[in-house]
């Protein structure tokens, strides 16, 4: 019996022969990227990308168990988060020709056995061989000089800052530009895990519907209706899984916000199952942040963009960074500064939303849509502007992705990118290429 460890290896690796893949049910199976292991709770494997009998190019999560059966003792037929898995990798088949998510979905089984590029004891070795930390940096190194690859990189950040812009375009000219930046701003407040949560609950809930709010600042009643849509007020999640602490909540700050909430005649809600708490850091947890997106509504009064041109509109570029990442901070006393969630207390952290979240913010929404803004409305300087201040902002926190390409790029003890264009480029070579298999394509291959 093999370890489903060793397994992840060899299909992370691709120690298989490639070239003949079939699935359980005789379909041909190519597979461009293997995706990235997953650290957290779900699918082995996350943003693959295959191909089954030659058709269209499927994107989405892969899932590993030694023997086809397991998936159904692991109870994933259950569990929506197995919902994105595009292909059951197992070594031996029991004989299932699919899986079957949640949803219904029927999922291919690839069963590795037949295709190993060796036997168990040679991959095993294999695997261990290539774990052991190598000190010498990658081989893009000895084809293009540091500046070369400077140059690279930055041309990469500019691209992925540019198709960025353009999805702002493309959404502001179907409807308002605040709208268009807020959506964008309740997104960066997601992180990765709960970037599509907070996308709905904007459509949900427009900017237009919570200006009355914001222009008076009432924040109780605001706070109220976000939390009432997105389904986690208290009352909403009693009985939840992993909501056990919220029987307690009986403080005063929670009865306001739930008799608040009852006030409101809505119709469609979120629901809890739909925000991942699972392995998000307590500061981080939904209910947090959709609070902080309450006091930053009520500071601009609803007017995002207008403030934003203003603080833009200033000349030292520094200066100009500096109150955009201030202008989104949020910093308050009270219940969220002792809270992590509804009855979960913490000890006193009274920043919601911080600096390093802050810039995130404008490098990721901020500024590609004051871009796209100057675009649409022929406004040279505004563009010119906001890549000026994409091009000189400072990089940002390290993520999975930036370390992993740092490592490939310049080794594990070589000098890291500097700017935060740079370290974009990073990631647009990781979409574009990494992930859709196209090595040969890379400028850095």
């Amino acid at each position: 019996m093999i370890r489903e460890s060793l397994l992840a290896q060899i299909w992370k690796q691709q120690l298989i022969s490639r070239e003949a893949l079939m699935t359980a049910d005789g379909k041909g199976v190519r597979v461009f990227f293997p995706g990235s292991q997953n650290s957290d709770r779900g699918p082995d494997f996350c943003h693959a990308t295959i191909t089954i009998d030659g058709g269209k190019r499927l994107h989405g999560d892969v899932e590993l168990h030694v023997r086809s059966r397991e998936w159904q003792a692991h109870g994933h037929h259950r569990d929506p988060n197995y919902n994105g898995v595009i292909l059951h990798v197992v070594m031996w088949n029991d004989g299932r020709e699919v899986s079957v998510l949640q949803s219904g979905e029927k999922v291919p089984i690839l069963a590795l056995s037949p295709y190993l590029s060796g036997s168990l004891e040679e991959l095993q070795q294999a695997v261990h061989l290539s774990l052991v930390p190598k000190g010498a940096g990658h081989q893009v190194l000895h084809c293009h000089d540091g500046a070369a690859v400077g140059e690279l990189l930055d041309k990469a950040g500019e691209e992925r800052f540019r198709s960025k812009s353009a999805r702002f375009r493309a959404k502001a000219a179907a409807n308002e530009p605040d709208e268009v930046l807020y959506g964008g701003i309740m997104r960066g407040l997601g992180y990765a895990k709960n970037k599509g949560p907070f996308e709905e609950l904007a459509r949900l809930l427009p900017l237009s519907a919570l200006k009355q709010f914001a222009t008076r600042g009432d924040t109780v009643e605001m706070q109220a209706l976000m939390l009432g849509i997105a389904g986690l007020l208290p009352a909403q999640r009693l009985g939840n899984y992993g909501s056990d602490h919220l029987s307690g909540c009986n403080e005063p700050e929670v009865k306001r916000l739930q008799q608040a909430w009852r006030a409101f005649d809505v119709g469609e809600t979120m629901s809890a199952f739909d925000w991942r708490f699972f392995r998000v850091r307590p500061e981080n947890f939904p209910p947090r942040r959709i609070v902080a997106a309450s006091y930053l509504l009520s500071r601009h009064g609803g007017g995002l963009l207008g403030d934003m041109l203003a603080t833009v509109g200033q000349a030292s570029v520094g200066r100009v960074q500096r109150e955009l990442e201030q202008s989104l901070m949020v910093q308050v006393g009270g219940y969220w500064a002792s809270h992590y969630d509804f009855g979960i207390e913490a000890g006193w952290n009274p920043s919601l939303i911080g600096r390093g979240r802050a810039r995130e913010i404008v490098v990721n929404a901020v500024l590609p849509f004051l871009f796209a803004w100057g675009e649409k409305l022929s406004q040279t300087w505004l563009k010119d502007r906001a890549m000026q201040l994409y091009r000189d902002h400072p990089r940002l926190g390290e993520n999975s992705v930036t370390r992993y390409m740092e490592r490939q790029i310049f080794g594990e003890h070589q000098a890291k990118v500097t700017s935060v264009c740079q370290q974009q480029g990073l990631i647009h070579l990781y979409e574009v290429f990494c992930v859709e298999g196209r090595c040969y394509d890379c400028p850095l291959g």
